[in-house]
């Protein structure tokens, strides 16, 4: 058991001094491992997220729960970076908090937030289930039909603890994602008086992130054409910055 321990940890650390997906057999040929053995614990730990897998029969990188224990926000540097300035920029403008984000299994995983300097103050979590957040629901709703009708049936449809009680059948669902898709960006109200307004950030004709706004309910009413055109603005930059990344 202490060897296999040891062994994790030499992987996590071999992983930490590359900026590149690494194959398996780099990683055992370089550790000394059995390709097998590696191959397991690897296993174990992208099912534990400190390792994660590009795709399958690609390579491992570094896995979100190793940046979200140690407050590091090094994950998906290269999304971080070309979107923080305009996250930073909106919530300037707004003076209203802005979020950064994307789909990690069933979760909507904060990768960067700008904090507002309001007194009343909206805070969220890193991580919170994708059904119950407008940046779930975005991301969801463009993800190839393949892929969502996947993630529906490992996690299920959404329930009535995540206040989307319009897609809780499998028709309900995929007309909710359609108008969505529709619209362009997605918005969801919660029973504390929250609302989010989240918009899709692509690479290649890819959505692969949401930049969002989160307020409270009565800073928002009335003022959601203006959100949403501004949201518009720095997302339309992010994308600019990332087809030339």
């Amino acid at each position: 058991m202490i060897q296999v321990i040891n062994r994790a940890f030499d992987i996590l650390e071999f992983l930490a001094k590359t900026d590149r997906e690494t194959s398996l057999s780099e990683i055992a040929d370089h550790l000394g491992l059995n390709h097998g053995t590696c191959a397991n614990i690897l296993k174990t730990m992208v099912q534990r997220r400190y390792v994660e897998q590009a795709g399958p029969k690609k390579g491992y990188r570094l896995g979100a729960m190793t940046y979200l224990i140690s407050g590091n926000p090094g994950y998906r540097k290269d999304l971080v970076e070309a979107a923080r300035e305009e996250v930073d920029r909106l919530t300037v403008d707004l003076n209203e908090n802005s979020l950064l984000a994307v789909l990690q299994n069933e979760n909507r995983l904060c990768l960067y937030t700008a904090q507002a300097k309001h007194d009343l103050q909206v805070n969220t979590s890193p991580e919170k289930h994708a059904y119950n957040t407008a940046t779930g629901r975005l991301l969801l709703a463009f993800l190839p039909d393949n892929e969502r009708e996947a993630f529906v049936k490992k996690y299920g449809l959404p329930q009535r603890e995540h206040l989307w009680e319009e897609a809780m059948t499998h028709g309900g669902f995929a007309d909710a994602s359609r108008k969505i898709r529709q619209a362009g960006y997605a918005t969801q109200r919660t029973n504390a008086y929250i609302v989010g307004l989240a918009l899709p950030l692509h690479r290649a004709d890819k959505v692969i992130a949401s930049i969002s706004v989160f307020l409270p309910e009565m800073r928002f009413n009335g003022q959601e054409s203006t959100i949403l055109s501004r949201i518009k603005m720095a997302a339309e930059t992010i994308d600019r910055r990332l087809s030339q990344a």
